[in-house]
């Protein structure tokens, strides 16, 4: 029987078609705004096929729930939409379902993330608030007409095959860069190809007969060094038995050493330090979607971050071989100190498989004195000293700095820089500065309390900064013109990733700067050496001490697509692949030829190489039994 014209007009003016219609216009707006992809036919292909699926579910439903059913997946459709928006403008990569499952921990960030909330943002919700003003008015702009099954059945039966047409054609694509992944792919396929390719189910873990001193012989031998034996490298044993702090600065990127505005040093406690201390200009950050909690972990594990989800969150209950448990066995007592919640980021669970004796939260800082996300640098600070005065024997300390958190908002009182009048027309350069001039001089302050103390001449520490401040995504024009006047150049993403790397060890150290490159996994070794420890043949291991390294190089995830690297003389990032890759010379900051890439062709293999395998080590260690099961 041939459908009459009226059915075919509910057809489609239905609330199936309407809402398909709407939501498929979402994800081609998004599309545009955020993959600059203005192919609107393959978006509005690519999305509405799924789209017009997902629907055809709802239509399912009894006549009573269908309005109420096609509003709430409106909303979720809608909300998925505008979290990939906020997350891509956060941490500039697209989130798998991996990532999504951890917007839990964004209450904890809150303001940071509300401050990157645009207006236009709201727009996506526009059809919402007008549905709920027709509820109201109980005038809903549909036909209550039911609609021909025969023709929803086609639709949708249509829709998955090419979905599912788009699916296999894409299925064989590897493109390393996830936001042009899923700008090609399109969002629903690039998720649904995360979860087909599942990269953690696809890791096989090492064989448990390995030894540690096996893997770091593969380590070794995939970047093609040799390791010299505890006689013959620099500056072993120079710090053996001293107490350890480590000062984890948060947002703090190197650019902002010996900075000054307007002739007011920005930090110049620690610049007062480096006359005293060894300085490593050419470090760069390699944390994962964990961001600080990923900067702990490479710091006590020298283990790649995982690349789909925070390591805290998806590993962090495994039993580390860790610096911790290695200084337990010298006789150091250990302690971490952190004024946030013990169970963002799954720290509740990572600080006891990472072997700390004990860990200092929120509620021990109490709340007189915040900054930004919580208690202050100074009351980190002060009621850690506390502490570390009360150990009788040497002790690994960690303090984890937060005030100078995104959005970067130093209440009037703690503000130290008189900023030029043009800051206040940048949209966050002058904040960031404030809050990083606040954070060295609460640094300054703890630095003469160890000294008065009696501390500070009988350790060994260590400063450096967790992950990049300022991304390029949060300028406006007077931000970048801002910071080229500052830094003599265009920010790029080289200055992006850049951070500090100081070790000051009072009577040895005196203003020396060691220009090897070097990364995030490098500060386990190297402090190691530093304290007489010979961790060949007990900790395995994917840095290098950067003291008796001649050349290095830095792999790359998360942040930036598979496969990227940096080395001592350019910053590489592939799109599908090492041959279509771009890069950037770290000297002159401009773009490499595609002929000068590839002779750097054994980096790009090497990374990769070492990526795989520190992954498959992490996946052959054993769960941590969870606290509350420990007798």
């Amino acid at each position: 029987m041939k459908p009459n014209k009226q059915s075919v007009r509910h057809f489609f003016t239905s609330q199936y078609i309407i809402f398909s219609i709407i939501l498929t216009i979402k994800a081609v707006l998004m599309h545009g705004f955020l993959f600059h992809d203005f192919d609107f036919i393959k978006s509005f292909i690519l999305e509405g096929c799924y789209i017009l699926f997902l629907l055809g579910f709802v239509e399912l439903l009894p006549s009573r729930a269908k309005s109420y059913g096609y509003f709430i997946a409106d909303a979720i459709i809608t909300t998925l939409f505008a979290s990939i928006v906020l997350y891509v403008a956060y941490f500039n990569t697209v989130p798998t379902y991996f990532a999504l499952f951890q917007l839990g921990q964004v209450s904890a960030i809150s303001d940071s993330v509300l401050s990157l909330l645009n207006p236009l943002y709201l727009l996506m919700y526009i059809d919402i608030i007008i549905l709920l003003v027709f509820k109201f008015s109980k005038k809903l702009p549909f036909p209550s007409a039911r609609i021909n099954k025969k023709g929803l059945r086609i639709t949708a039966i249509l829709s998955l095959a090419v979905a599912i047409a788009f699916f296999i054609y894409y299925k064989g694509v590897s493109i390393a860069n996830p936001v042009l992944a899923a700008g090609d792919k399109g969002i629903f396929n690039y998720e649904l190809l995360n979860i087909y390719k599942d990269p953690t189910a696809q890791v096989k873990p090492l064989s448990a007969k390995l030894t540690a001193q096996e893997i770091n012989q593969k380590i070794d031998q995939i970047k093609g060094i040799t390791i010299k034996q505890p006689s013959d490298r620099n500056m072993f044993g120079v710090a053996k038995g001293r107490n350890v702090i480590v000062i984890q600065m948060e947002s703090f990127q190197n650019f902002l050493l010996n900075l000054k505005v307007d002739g007011q040093a920005v930090t110049p406690n620690l610049n007062k330090l480096l006359s005293q201390s060894l300085y490593f200009p050419h470090v760069y950050q390699q944390v994962g979607p964990g961001n600080t909690s990923d900067a702990e972990y490479m710091m006590n594990t020298s283990l790649f971050p995982q690349a789909y989800s925070a390591t805290s969150i998806s590993e962090g209950n495994r039993n580390y071989p860790s610096l911790p448990k290695v200084l337990k066995k010298q006789g150091y007592n250990t302690m971490t100190f952190h004024a946030d919640e013990l169970k963002f980021w799954n720290r509740d669970e990572l600080y006891p498989a990472l072997g700390f004796d004990h860990f200092y939260e929120k509620p021990v800082y109490g709340d007189k004195d915040n900054v930004g996300l919580g208690p202050s640098d100074d009351v980190l600070y002060s009621k850690g000293l506390d502490k570390l005065e009360k150990s009788s024997t040497p002790f690994y300390s960690m303090f984890i700095s937060m005030s100078s958190h995104h959005p970067y908002k130093i209440p009037d009182a703690k503000k130290g820089l008189k900023l030029p009048s043009q800051y206040n027309q940048g949209k966050i350069v002058g904040d960031y500065l404030e809050a990083q001039h606040y954070t060295d001089a609460a640094l300054g302050r703890f630095i003469q309390k160890l000294k008065d103390k009696g501390i500070w001449d009988h350790s060994i520490i260590l400063f450096y900064g967790d992950h990049f401040g300022l991304d390029q995504h949060m300028f406006n024009n007077q931000d970048r013109a801002l910071l080229k006047n500052l830094l003599g150049h265009s920010y790029t993403e080289a200055d992006r990733y850049n951070i500090p790397f100081i070790l000051s060890i009072p009577g040895v150290t005196h203003g020396e700067v060691n220009t090897v490159t070097g990364g995030q996994l490098d500060f386990l070794p190297t402090l190691t050496n530093l304290l007489g420890i010979n961790i060949e043949n007990q900790l395995v291991h994917f840095g290098q001490d950067l003291l008796n390294t001649t050349h290095n190089t830095i792999g790359m995830r998360y942040y930036m697509p598979q496969g990227s690297f940096i080395n001592s003389s350019i910053l590489f990032a592939p799109t599908r692949n090492f041959s279509d890759g771009t890069a950037l010379d770290l000297k002159t900051k401009r773009a490499v030829s595609h002929n000068a890439m590839q002779q750097y062709k054994s980096d790009y293999d090497q990374v990769i190489a070492l990526e795989k395998l520190s992954d498959a080590y992490v996946m052959s260690l054993p769960h941590e039994i969870k606290s509350s099961e420990k007798p």
